[in-house]
């Protein structure tokens, strides 16, 4: 492999332990009882702050009103109801359980994208969202000694947030404006949800001062919003030189990668259950995951 081909394969890898990590903080974030609303208003505000920081570097807009409507449903679909119920389960599960059940987003994509006709039907594909199902069934049925009686309701919330992923994947792919850049798009949608969660938190009175963010719940938020995005960039960059499909494949290593990290922070001990879980969910994206060839990756790298 030459130099230049190993560098996708270095950009999901690196994107993926680091999206990975963010279940983990997650939990550090909602451990001393910080309100999903609260943790939900303060992520959206930093993230805005670094893509706008980002546009103004790549020198691209980071909000324009024609395309007010895209920012409004990635800020509703994709930022706000899923941080809320992510945000809202966290504390009842483990770090390992959240990156499982997160990881349903590429199957639960194409199997929105196959229903809306913009994808054929391949049995190979379909069985790879059977997969999925019985993965999430291994969590949710049997007893998994988790941290709450309701795990599997949390579990079930989880998923929620997964097709809210899945729904703003399809919108982003067929309905959004082609020549909308993507980093302009998360700096406008974070931008609404900014302007959405900021007065609503107020009016709930889960606002929190300043100096909570010197705490290690202010601190993890922080970590999660900057990591999160820096995610994103090495993402998107990956896109860019070698194209989505290769690039889906980040969803492996997001997967192992949160129950690893879970292991070395919290040191989660898992159910056999849980690792049967793991196990088929892999196999479910394996079959889900369209594959490259490597020649293809090599011009994508080389054509740069």
């Amino acid at each position: 492999m030459s130099q230049r081909a190993w560098y996708p394969y270095f950009l999901i890898t690196v994107a993926g332990v680091i999206w990975g990590s963010t279940f983990s903080l997650a939990l550090i974030a909602t451990a001393k009882g910080a309100h999903p609303v609260a943790l939900t208003t303060w992520q959206v505000a930093l993230t805005g702050v670094i893509f706008v920081i980002v546009c103004a570097v790549y020198k691209i807009p980071f909000f324009r009103i024609r395309h007010w409507r895209a920012y409004c449903f990635i800020a509703a679909i994709g930022i706000i109801a899923p941080d809320i119920l992510y945000y809202s389960a966290a504390p009842h599960l483990s770090a390992g359980v959240l990156s499982i059940t997160v990881s349903t987003v590429p199957l639960l994509t194409y199997a929105i994208m196959w229903g809306m006709r913009f994808e054929p039907f391949m049995i190979k594909r379909a069985l790879g969202i059977v997969f999925g199902m019985v993965a999430i069934l291994l969590l949710v049925l049997p007893d998994q000694g988790l941290s709450a009686d309701d795990a599997s309701f949390w579990t079930l919330v989880v998923l929620l947030c997964a097709v809210c992923y899945a729904v703003e994947n399809v919108y982003i792919a067929e309905f959004a404006d082609p020549a909308l850049d993507i980093r302009e798009l998360l700096a406008g949608s974070n931008i609404v949800a900014c302007v959405v969660m900021l007065p609503t938190g107020y009016a709930m009175g889960t606002t929190v001062d300043l100096a909570w963010f010197a705490t290690p719940a202010g601190l993890a938020i922080i970590a999660l919003a900057a990591s999160s995005s820096i995610a994103y960039l090495m993402f998107f960059h990956a896109i860019k030189i070698s194209g989505p499909v290769f690039a889906s494949q980040c969803a492996y290593i997001v997967t192992i990668s949160g129950v690893v990290w879970g292991i070395i922070i919290f040191a989660e001990e898992h159910t056999v259950w849980v690792w049967s879980s793991v196990i088929v969910m892999m196999a479910g994206l394996a079959l889900v995951t369209p594959r490259n060839s490597a020649s293809k990756i090599q011009g994508a790298v080389t054509n740069e």
